[in-house]
């Protein structure tokens, strides 16, 4: 069972779409999980109508905060920590849980946007073993049952995960599992107050993340 955690704010009307979209792609069993903030009435309304799985985030109003909400209460055995401006390609989970081999528990998707992404050196979104979290956890000085460091307000959140796990060489990038990124700023995309949100600490979330790289720098693989 796959859980498709995807957190939202103020886009409501995406919902319906982003839950066809994985429905239609995923040939995995699977549950989509909304993640979304308490005051956000309009889209727990939206979920609520949905095939669809609802959590409110009880932690940090940000997107490491949805994200952790959702894994605490899903027992799914992987979990894929998704956005609601995605477009999954068919096929996407068979090919990254192909990667998956008992020691690699973190499997990268491609974005079809990001460089660094596209060079399999990073991934934006991706596929995790949930005993990866379970056992090891996500965040360095968090240990067991962490998944995404809080602290970031949106920037480098992923970026702190997928390094972490990297120095312990628990992941694997994955071109050949398309889950595309419509990103706000990509001739698909379009800029909205949301979109807007997540820029107001990028420089706070760079000193932040490069305040804590020695702590995954210094892992002994």
């Amino acid at each position: 069972m796959i859980a498709v955690l995807m957190p939202t704010y103020g886009r409501p009307d995406r919902l319906a779409d982003v839950a066809a979209n994985i429905a239609s792609s995923t040939e995995t069993e699977h549950r989509v999980v909304f993640a979304v903030a308490r005051d956000d009435t309009d889209s727990i309304a939206a979920a609520e109508h949905l095939d669809a799985d609802l959590v409110i985030n009880v932690h940090r109003p940000n997107y490491s905060g949805a994200i952790t909400s959702a894994y605490e209460v899903s027992g799914a055995d992987y979990l894929f920590a998704g956005a609601d401006d995605l477009r999954f390609h068919p096929g996407w989970d068979r090919a990254a849980l192909a990667h998956m081999d008992g020691w690699v528990q973190v499997v990268g998707t491609n974005d079809l946007l990001n460089p660094f992404v596209l060079a399999g050196y990073h991934a934006t979104h991706y596929l995790v073993d949930r005993r990866y979290l379970d056992e090891v956890g996500g965040v360095v000085d968090q240990g067991p049952g962490s998944f995404l460091f809080d602290g970031y307000g949106h920037q480098y959140t992923d970026t702190e995960f997928i390094a972490t796990a990297k120095m312990r060489s628990r992941y694997r990038p994955c071109l050949e599992s398309v889950v595309e990124h419509i990103n706000a700023w990509s001739p698909k995309g379009t800029v909205d107050a949301t979109a807007h949100k997540t820029q107001v600490t990028a420089a706070a979330d760079s000193a932040l993340y490069d305040s804590r790289r020695d702590l995954w720098c210094s892992i002994s693989r």
